[in-house]
């Protein structure tokens, strides 16, 4: 929104172009916010918990007493 404009003194169609260019503002850095995210590929779900480190079958850590 420009500063330099005073709601007041706009008119109706200058008020309508200023809120149209602050959505079309926000929506465009809602897509770029998007585009960034990466998006996992759809995988089976009971796969991807067999793989967590919690749930290895034998004990990583090693502790040698002396």
């Amino acid at each position: 929104m420009r500063l330099d404009l005073d709601p007041c003194q706009m008119t109706p169609d200058e008020r309508r172009r200023e809120v149209a260019v602050i959505l079309a503002t926000g929506l465009r850095r809602l897509r770029d916010r998007a585009a960034l995210i990466p998006v996992a590929p759809a995988e089976n779900p009971a796969e991807q918990v067999e793989n967590r480190l919690e749930h290895l079958p034998t004990t990583a850590l090693n502790v040698h007493t002396g």
